[in-house]
């Protein structure tokens, strides 16, 4: 019988590279969309009121991995206040470190789920990034 000369990854590692290939490619739409949508809004702002300042960088994990992108910040003539008027219109001025799915996703997990540190383990399983719940 014939020893096999070549290696392939296992099952697993397969669908763990093509995981990770569609996470990156979503990442990347996701970050256009986004973009996109804020150039929309600043295109038809009330610019009396709304002053373009500058374009600032924000990253989150999604369930797609890190998104990365930059959105554009305003000063409010009539409040005074900074503002990134993509966070208004998509409701997520209080974005953290996460999604809101993602954030939705983890305190399910910890409810439902035997510990928090399980919880935080399935969802860096699932997503392929750790310090969920840190």
């Amino acid at each position: 019988m014939k020893k096999d000369t070549i290696d392939f990854p296992n099952l697993k590692a397969i669908e763990q590279m093509l995981w990770r290939s569609v996470q990156q490619v979503f990442s990347e739409a996701l970050a256009k969309i986004l973009e996109e949508i804020d150039q929309q809004i600043a295109e038809n702002r009330d610019k009396k009121r709304f002053r373009l300042i500058s374009k600032r960088k924000i990253s989150f994990g999604s369930l797609f991995g890190e998104v990365t992108f930059k959105r554009n910040y305003y000063k409010d003539r009539e409040t005074g206040e900074y503002i990134h008027l993509l966070d208004r219109y998509l409701e997520f001025e209080e974005l953290g470190e996460f999604s809101p799915m993602v954030e939705e996703a983890a305190i399910q997990l910890a409810i439902d789920g035997p510990s928090y540190r399980k919880a935080a383990k399935a969802l860096e399983t699932f997503l392929g990034y750790n310090d969920i719940m840190s």
